[in-house]
């Protein structure tokens, strides 16, 4: 649910906290002791989606570590600004070296529905911000800038049999609310249902046209060298979805 911070003005400082181990991996893991058999789960979790997301992706793991905060510890997880983030929000920064996915004890009371997906979901949508800014990426409107690692989080579900159909349907319905219309500011509780419409978009996106669409929206966006404003936002979409998707797109009354 976080997105990945800006580039520091401080060279950043490699990430640690006192006491915690660090299990190995493609993304490895630095956890407390006492959640050890928490942190099997989170390890397992990420190496399936590195593996995953490399290979649809076509590129290498992103250099970066995952943390486990215990929740009296959170307060002292890397950030780049002064003030800690919500408790129970994991969140992706590059305030230390290498880039850390900071991941809760216990996710926030928000992030509903809870069902068996979410606690994955939420880890490889954290681990998608990472492989997205191991290169440099413009500013994007929000909406996009969280629309990608839901979609990568879905490929990932669609690739280990998650049963995503069995976590949409207990994602409320949010009349009014459309995909474009998050601007990734305002009430946990909005932007959660904002993240639930964008998570739906995503799989029926990938439904209709495959997940090679992710391949080719992360490499659209790798190319871009302006700021990307609305109109380019939704280009880039359509383009990434393949001959039909501007059609496709208008034909969503959720986008």
């Amino acid at each position: 649910m976080g997105r990945g911070g800006n580039s520091v003005a401080t060279p950043p400082n490699t990430v640690t906290l006192p006491g915690y181990r660090l299990w190995e991996g493609n993304v490895p893991l630095l956890h407390p002791p006492r959640l050890a058999d928490q942190a099997q789960k989170v390890q397992h979790y990420l190496m399936q989606g590195t593996d995953i997301l490399s290979e649809v992706l076509a590129v290498e793991p992103p250099d970066a570590t995952a943390m486990l905060v215990a929740n009296e510890e959170w307060r002292n997880a890397p950030r780049e600004s002064e003030r800690p983030y919500p408790m129970g929000l994991p969140y992706f920064t590059r305030s230390v070296a290498p880039p850390a996915l900071v991941l809760p004890e216990e996710l926030s009371p928000i992030f509903q529905p809870r069902t068996a997906a979410t606690p994955p979901l939420a880890i490889w949508h954290e681990l998608a911000h990472a492989f997205l800014l191991q290169r440099e990426v413009v500013k994007t409107p929000a909406w996009l800038g969280e629309f990608v690692p839901q979609a990568a989080a879905v490929v990932v579900a669609r690739r280990m049999k998650l049963s995503l159909s069995g976590h949409l349907k207990h994602v409320e319905d949010a009349p009014g609310l459309t995909v474009r219309g998050f601007e990734g500011r305002g009430e946990a509780g909005i932007q959660m249902l904002h993240q639930n419409l964008l998570l739906r978009f995503a799989t029926a996106a990938l439904e209709e046209f495959g997940e090679g669409l992710l391949e080719r929206l992360f490499q659209a966006l790798w190319d871009e060298d302006k700021i990307v404003d609305e109109r380019r936002a939704e280009k880039l979409v359509a383009a990434a979805l393949g001959p039909r998707g501007s059609e496709w797109l208008q034909s969503r009354t959720e986008f």
